[in-house]
């Protein structure tokens, strides 16, 4: 077997099995999202779910790095804008959507740098992987729905599924994992391609992911 390098971390928790509880956390995130035409708190608990999430890649994020700065500063923003939402009546729904992606790929940049560099657990390498790609899979379901609300009938949708959020990240990961069942299908150019270079994206991150774990174990 190749040597594997490791780094030393704080005791604690969250130092210790960091990714492996953001993964978690994500995984009851993408659940919840199912829900939110049944609990009419599912949208706020969701909102806060997020909050943490982005706070934990911070945490997660090596210390004194332009990289930890610069996710940062789109997190505090995030805050602001979710404080002034919820006390201040604010409408920033838009907004909010856009630091939502904005820092849905900084997490996902910051988890794939897990993959190549040194960490102190093989396991927590698989389990940043793992979060990465459901990041992937999260990113571009927040960007069709964008694209659904700010242009109507981009989408072919089932009646019942229009104006929710979950139906395009369900449809994220059939695109991303090629399964294609077909119910909801891209109906404009945009959508078309982007559903097309995801479809690339998720099966060049397996075969990296995969040859990477692989080839750490021989």
């Amino acid at each position: 077997m190749n040597d594997v390098k490791h780094v030393s971390v704080p005791d604690g928790l969250f130092q210790t099995h960091r990714w492996s509880i953001l993964l978690g956390l994500l995984v009851s995130l993408i659940l919840l999202d199912g829900f939110e035409d049944r609990l009419p708190f599912a949208d706020q608990v969701a909102l806060w779910g997020l909050s943490f999430l982005f706070l934990g890649v911070v945490g997660a994020t090596e210390r004194n790095t332009a990289l930890r700065l610069l996710m940062s500063i789109p997190v505090f923003a995030w805050f602001v804008l979710l404080i002034m939402s919820e006390s201040l009546d604010v409408h920033v729904d838009g907004s909010l959507s856009g630091l939502a992606a904005v820092l849905l790929f900084g997490s996902m940049i910051i988890s794939f740098r897990q993959l190549i560099g040194p960490v102190h657990s093989e396991y927590e390498r698989l389990s940043s992987g793992i979060f990465g790609y459901l990041l992937i899979a999260m990113l571009w379901g927040l960007i069709y729905w964008r694209i659904e609300v700010m242009h109507p009938g981009s989408f072919n949708l089932p009646e019942d599924v229009a104006g929710h959020r979950a139906p395009f990240v369900y449809f994220s990961m059939i695109t991303m994992t090629t399964v294609g069942y077909g119910e909801i299908t891209p109906a404009a150019s945009l959508p078309r391609i982007l559903t097309g270079l995801q479809a690339i994206v998720g099966t060049m991150f397996v075969a990296i992911f995969i040859g990477r774990i692989v080839g750490r174990l021989k």
